[in-house]
C-alpha cells in the first residue's frame, strides 16, 4: 500500500516532529511504502492530498489540517482512504470518530483494530467540511487566535477568545430555506452539525445524528436581546438543549441569504462570507474509525 504521510509540524506543540520517524516505521515494518509530506504553510495539506496515486493518506494534525486534506481529496476521481492521528488542540473530529490522542494507539487503530467507514461531508459554497459550519456568536473563537497563543495556552486560548465575544450583540437578518420550509428572522448564532460534537463539547441530546445518513442538522438561535446569551450557554452546557427562540432542523441542504458581513467558520477555520448554500455529499470519503464509533455513529 502506498501511503502519503501528511503532517503539520506546528500541531500539538511540535510533538509530531519528534514522533514522525516512529510513525513511518510502524507502516514500513508492515510492508507499506511511505512518502513524507510535511506542511510549511496554509493549503500545503490540500495540495498534497490532491496528488493522485496514494492508497492511504495518513494525516497528523488538528481539525484544520484534516479539513485541508478533505478539500484536496474531493478534487480526485479515485479517492484514497484516510487515517487520522489527532495532534491539534481541540480535535473534535477525532473525538467523534473515537480516534485516540495517543499517537501509538491512533496508529494501531489504522493498522489493526479500527474500521474503515464511508462518511458524509458537507459543502458550504465551494468549501467542504467534516463536522461543523457556523456563523455568529462564538464562531470566531476557533480561528481568531494567534498560533503562538494556541501553542502556549492550548484550549484555554479558545476560552479567553470566547469570553471577549460573549457580550457582543450579533444581529444577522437571514432567510433560511431547507427541506422543511423557510425561516426569515434575525439570528445570533447558526450551527450546522454533521455529528454530536462542536467546540470541544459533546452534544449528547443529538446522539441520534449519524455520520452517513445524508442529513446535516442545524441549531439556530434567534436574537433576543436579554435572553440570547443564556440560551446559547445552556445549549453548550446541557448537551445541545434548545429552548424557545431556538430551532432544530434536519435537511440535506440549506440556503442562507445573508449580507457580506456574515463570516462563515467551517471545521474551525474562516472560509466564506455572505450568502451560503450547504449541501450534504453522502458517503464522500472513507476514514478509519473506532469500532465503537462505527457501531453508534454510522448506519
Amino acid at each position: 500500500m502506498k501511503v502519503g504521510f501528511i503532517f503539520n509540524p506546528e500541531s500539538g506543540k511540535g510533538k509530531i516532529n519528534r514522533l514522525h520517524p516512529m510513525i513511518v516505521k510502524s507502516f514500513t515494518d508492515q510492508g507499506h511504502e511511505v512518502e513524507i509530506l510535511k506542511t510549511t504553510k496554509q493549503n500545503d495539506a490540500k495540495l498534497y492530498a490532491a496528488s493522485s496515486g496514494y492508497d492511504l493518506l495518513l494525516v497528523a494534525g488538528g481539525d484544520g489540517t484534516l479539513n485541508e486534506v478533505v478539500n484536496g481529496i474531493m478534487t480526485l476521481e479515485k479517492k484514497p482512504k484516510i487515517g487520522y492521528i489527532p495532534t491539534g488542540t481541540v480535535n473534535d473530529v477525532a473525538h467523534l470518530l473515537g480516534i485516540p490522542r495517543n499517537v501509538k494507539k491512533a496508529i494501531k487503530l489504522v493498522l489493526e483494530n479500527g474500521e474503515c467507514r464511508k462518511m458524509d461531508l458537507s459543502k458550504l459554497n465551494n468549501t467542504y467540511f467534516t463536522y461543523a459550519a457556523a456563523t455568529g456568536k462564538f464562531a470566531k473563537a476557533s480561528y481568531d487566535i494567534k498560533r503562538s497563543d494556541k501553542k502556549r495556552f492550548g484550549s484555554l486560548a479558545y476560552v479567553v477568545r470566547g469570553i471577549t465575544d460573549m457580550f457582543y450583540d450579533y444581529k444577522m437578518p437571514l432567510k433560511i430555506s431547507y427541506e422543511g420550509g423557510v425561516i426569515e428572522k434575525t439570528f445570533t448564532l447558526l450551527l450546522f452539525l454533521n455529528g454530536p460534537r462542536v467546540g470541544g463539547v459533546n452534544l449528547f441530546l443529538i446522539r441520534k445524528s449519524k455520520l452517513n445518513d445524508g442529513i446535516i442538522e442545524a441549531r439556530i438561535f434567534e436574537r433576543r436581546r436579554y435572553l440570547t446569551l443564556f440560551k446559547i450557554l445552556s445549549f453548550f452546557a446541557i448537551g445541545g438543549l434548545v429552548t424557545r427562540g431556538g430551532h432544530m432542523l434536519k435537511s440535506s441542504f440549506y440556503e442562507i441569504e445573508a449580507n457580506d458581513s456574515v463570516e462563515w467558520n467551517t471545521d474551525g477555520e474562516q472560509t466564506e462570507r455572505g450568502t451560503a448554500r450547504i449541501d450534504v455529499v453522502k458517503e464522500a470519503i472513507e476514514i478509519y474509525v473506532s469500532k465503537k464509533a462505527s457501531k453508534h455513529l454510522f448506519k
